[in-house]
């Protein structure tokens, strides 16, 4: 994939692209960047003209003006599509970054040709949600001369047991975004009750459960709470989907929102 920027009004958003078709916006999880979809991509290409944006404060893009909530990145990733003349897209998001896309599709609904909600993080107990804001694992990385940090960034992102070069991958994501590193997660246990946004969503949607994580389990509910959702599963994958099993996410896109 290619790389490139684009204003916004709240500065350069760093983004990649490749091929041709209709548009396929990819989100991206917390703490990492677009280069998650760097094998994605690839696969697309010959279907989709792919935009791969670093939300604000992450990648290559400019910090957030202030904190963030997941409407404000929500309607950066519109500004996003604004600023290349993207009038609407098929939008797929990984994790936290399925909850953006969510928002999206709830409030820019003509904006979206077709939702890919990647393990949207979620628990039909709204207070319980809340309160995953406090676990020490979401808590903000300080920065100290011995170095801990880094043992800490590398400990959050080997927590899946993926291969080295995995990890090594998002820590490198969660260092370079620095003081945002966990943003996404506050944000996420701070915003609205999923299980009232979902109902209303009405783009064209598929749910997918990725089986490594423990909440898969309950991905199934989401796919009911979206109107005439889909529902796919991926076995034996972490939140690593995109670099891990990239032709595995690859082909759910190809097989829901290909033009054929």
């Amino acid at each position: 994939m290619k790389r490139a920027y684009t204003d916004i009004a709240e500065g350069q958003m760093h983004y990649r692209y490749i091929g041709h078709g209709q548009p396929l916006v990819l989100l991206h999880m917390s703490g990492s960047s677009s280069d998650e979809f760097e094998q994605v991509g690839d696969l697309l290409s010959s279907k989709f003209s792919v935009y791969a944006p670093d939300l604000l404060g992450f990648g290559g893009s400019d910090a957030p003006p202030r904190y963030y909530s997941l409407r404000d990145h929500a309607e950066t990733v519109i500004r996003f599509m604004d600023a290349l003349q993207i009038p609407n897209a098929v939008i797929a998001g990984n994790l936290v970054g399925a909850n953006i896309a969510a928002r999206i599709a709830l409030e820019w609904a003509e904006r979206v040709n077709g939702l890919m909600l990647c393990h949207l993080v979620y628990d039909s107990d709204y207070g319980r949600f809340k309160s995953k804001r406090q676990l020490p694992i979401f808590q903000k990385v300080e920065l100290s001369l011995d170095g801990n940090h880094l043992m800490e960034y590398w400990k959050r992102a080997s927590q899946y047991g993926e291969a080295v070069e995995y990890a090594n991958a998002r820590a490198l994501c969660l260092h370079q975004a620095g003081p945002f590193g966990e943003s996404l997660h506050w944000a996420l246990f701070e915003d609205d009750d999923y299980t009232e946004i979902l109902p209303r969503i009405k783009a064209p949607t598929v749910v997918v459960a990725l089986e490594k994580i423990a909440s898969a389990v309950g991905q199934p509910q989401v796919a009911a709470l979206v109107p005439g959702a889909k529902y796919e599963s991926i076995k034996g994958v972490s939140a690593y989907v995109a670099r891990t099993n990239p032709k595995d996410f690859a082909q759910i896109i190809l097989d829901y929102f290909a033009q054929r």
